[in-house]
């Protein structure tokens, strides 16, 4: 994982008022997002400054327009991070949408929701299982004994996709008499490396992807030149909304050319591209 906020960056974000001849003038909307992200953007730490900059804005959906989605899930982010898993789940849940025609930010917030619900869903699962274990001495061969519990007792059944738990006892290479001691448990959506909150740094936030604009190279349809930078090196592209470049998807460029949103391929984080700086 990677700090997207190094040094480096810092620079780069406040290349964000760096004026561009202006195509509309920048909405109060734009301006709303801009004034949370900068927030997250100086200290990604600071779960509590980040988390009082979006509430102050989230109140109305008229405040951040198509942005609403966007900030809901960077403050149950920061919320899940500082420990607060119940209103960091009541955030995500508010920003689901079942919706297939709902515009790209809706869209892929909906999905970089379910994936952390799932995550926090999924230890609810490992939960049951070691209190199975107590009782046992072994783990089940399947999760139904855990499934058929009354409602109360019973871990969600399948994740935020609606897809069933990938679960299976897995032996031991030398150990071969030792029977049901360990397992594998994951989302078939989020995949085995990715579905544990443990593989994640709240500390940090993003996952060595960055970019900038170059320059919006047509207007209908929308298509913006970027410079990306990911673990596979810095590179250069064109994209159109809702599309990939560089494992960052283009969601939306605002009005005067300030910045980009963009969300990682996996659609666990936002990237706010600025205007690369002149060189």
């Amino acid at each position: 994982m990677f700090d997207f906020f190094s040094k480096q960056h810092a620079a780069l974000l406040a290349a964000l008022f760096i004026t561009t001849p202006p195509l509309l003038a920048a909405t109060p909307q734009e301006d709303a997002f801009l004034k949370v992200w900068s927030v997250h953007a100086r200290g990604v730490q600071d779960h509590k400054a980040v988390i009082a900059a979006c509430q102050s804005v989230m109140d109305k959906s008229a405040t951040l327009g198509d942005f609403l989605p966007a900030v809901k899930t960077l403050a149950a982010w920061h919320l899940l991070a500082e420990g607060n898993q119940a209103d960091a789940v009541r955030i995500f849940e508010s920003a689901l949408t079942t919706d297939k025609t709902a515009k790209p930010i809706v869209r892929f917030a909906d999905v970089m929701a379910r994936r952390w619900l799932t995550r926090i869903d999924v230890e609810k699962v490992e939960k049951a299982l070691k209190t199975y274990y107590a009782d046992n001495v072994e783990y089940p061969t399947s999760l139904s004994p855990l499934l058929n519990l009354p409602k109360d007792k019973a871990p969600p059944k399948t994740d935020r996709f609606d897809d069933p738990w990938i679960y299976k006892i897995e032996t031991f290479s030398k150990l071969t008499k030792a029977q049901n001691q360990r397992y594998s448990l994951y989302s078939k959506s989020t995949g085995s490396k990715a579905t544990h909150l443990k593989a994640f740094r709240f500390d940090t936030y993003s996952d060595k992807k960055s970019a900038s604009i170059i320059g919006r190279k047509t207007a209908e349809p929308l298509s913006v030149e970027f410079e990306t930078v990911t673990e596979t090196g810095t590179q250069r592209g064109i994209a159109t909304e809702s599309g990939l470049i560089n494992g960052i998807r283009f969601l939306k460029l605002d009005s005067d050319n300030r910045f980009a949103l963009m969300v990682d391929s996996e659609c666990d984080f936002w990237v706010v591209a600025p205007p690369a700086r002149s060189r």
